[in-house]
């Protein structure tokens, strides 16, 4: 499991993560990498902090590194999603741990420096996908194309600098997060892991909102229903056993948090899901489905993109 402190291993080569996805639920978690979010159809909404953005197609969302998000839809979407890590960045802006980068399409009705980064992420899926010889050097271009233009048209100011957690809080939160990962299917309280933290409860319970965005409740069957999912789209377990397995404590709390999430039952989900999309099953991060599409369904799909760019 790659949440809630994601770590996923990027080829030296080829130095970002980068998917063309749909995406259903993804529990709230934090990365040492800038995440851009460019939705190319449906809707999804996207959680950082405390704060809660309806993203919808061409929308465009730069998610800062250890900024606590997460992703819930409960319509079909496709969204590309870019993910470059500080390491990469620092050798070439040194500043990048000390700062801060403000992109929300959504919030300014002149889009024309949004979409320069939509086309450099347009531009950097057709690279990967076609290969062409050389094809490592273009990235890092088009990479390096895309931190100019964070630094020159997105950086927040030092006065108005985003919030993001300590190293010390990152350490508390890695703790806590991971403890809820490993035992989410069993009964965990907010008890146990306060003596753990030698804490008080009141204290962990204000300090787990204040920094995570949410109540631990809401956390914790946030991380239970994003392995729900998993096994819906995944098994052909019966729903009651995948509400075991989750961690549920009945199958009614189970059917009545999946409906509230996602506008459907569990049954009617993994129905549409089968009748929708033919599955490769392969074993990818929580929440982010996996279909058989062709490289030629993605290029079609960037199509209307990369005609608006030339």
């Amino acid at each position: 499991m790659k949440y809630p402190y994601e770590s996923v291993v990027i080829n030296e080569e080829v130095p970002m993560l980068m998917l063309m996805t749909s995406v259903r639920f993804v529990a709230m978690h934090w990365h040492d990498r800038i995440e851009f979010l460019f939705v190319l159809r449906g809707s999804i909404q996207v959680f950082v902090g405390r704060e809660e953005f309806s993203l919808k197609e061409n929308d465009l969302l730069l998610i800062n590194s250890n900024e606590i998000h997460g992703v819930e839809a409960s319509e079909d979407n496709r969204v590309l999603l870019l993910q470059i890590p500080l390491t990469f960045i620092n050798k070439w802006y040194p500043k990048i741990e000390m700062e801060s980068f403000h992109c929300q399409s959504f919030q300014q009705e002149d889009q024309g420096k949004y979409d320069g980064i939509r086309q450099l992420m347009v531009q950097l899926m057709v690279t990967l996908r076609e290969k062409e010889l050389g094809y490592e050097i273009k990235i890092h271009s088009l990479l390096l194309d895309i931190i100019y233009h964070l630094v020159s048209k997105f950086r927040v100011k030092s006065h108005k600098q985003i919030n993001r957690n300590s190293s010390k809080d990152i350490e508390r939160l890695t703790r806590i997060t991971s403890y809820i990962q490993k035992n989410y299917m069993y009964p965990i309280t907010l008890n146990e892991i306060a003596e753990n933290e030698q804490l008080t409860v009141p204290y962990l319970s204000r300090y787990f909102q204040q920094h995570m965005g949410q109540p631990f409740v809401k956390y914790l069957n946030g991380i239970r229903l994003e392995q729900a999912v998993q096994y819906l789209l995944e098994t052909n377990w019966p729903v009651i056993q995948i509400a075991i397995e989750s961690g549920f404590p009945s199958l009614n709390t189970f059917h009545k948090l999946f409906k509230d999430t996602f506008h459907t039952t569990p049954y009617q989900f993994r129905k549409n899901q089968q009748t929708t999309f033919n599955h490769s099953y392969k074993n990818e991060p929580k929440g982010i489905e996996s279909y058989d599409y062709t490289e030629e369904d993605d290029l079609k799909e960037l199509d209307t993109y990369i005609k608006g760019f030339i």
